[in-house]
């Protein structure tokens, strides 16, 4: 599933953050995803081990978001798995599912930063501008 990804650093006082962009809502959100997670590893270095669906739903796009990049987590911390690549195959009527390729956790993988703890909806914003879709994430670390 290579794909070229678009994200922004956000900087922040004692968090951090990024800025997904996309041709769309869904290529944001994959970014946001991207970009969360390159901030702990550089993913290219790896290949992706296990190949695993991800649903959520939200009352609206912020919400759908948050809990996305949330359960990306769990399935980092809980599981154990480092996720590579992520395929948003539905985002509509309040409904996100994707598939995401990820390694497993072991002593391989070389560290960049903090581990994020948590996605906030501090200063969370999505827009779309000239046919291109921005999708802004805070998290704690």
């Amino acid at each position: 599933m290579t794909r070229e990804r678009r994200f922004e650093v956000v900087e922040h006082t004692a968090d951090v953050g990024v800025v997904g962009i996309g041709r769309n809502l869904a290529e944001a959100f994959e970014n946001c995803a991207y970009g969360m997670f390159s901030q702990m590893a550089e993913l290219e270095k790896y290949n992706p081990e296990v190949h695993k669906q991800v649903v959520v739903v939200g009352a609206d796009s912020e919400e759908l978001l948050q809990k996305f990049l949330t359960e990306l987590l769990v399935m980092f911390d809980a599981d154990r798995l480092l996720p590579i690549d992520i395929e948003i195959t539905d985002l509509s009527c309040g409904r996100l599912s994707a598939w995401v390729d990820a390694k497993k956790i072991d002593n391989t993988i070389e560290w960049l930063g903090p581990q994020i703890k948590a996605v906030t909806y501090h200063q969370m914003s999505i827009e779309e501008q000239n046919g291109e879709w921005r999708a802004r994430v805070i998290f704690d670390v």
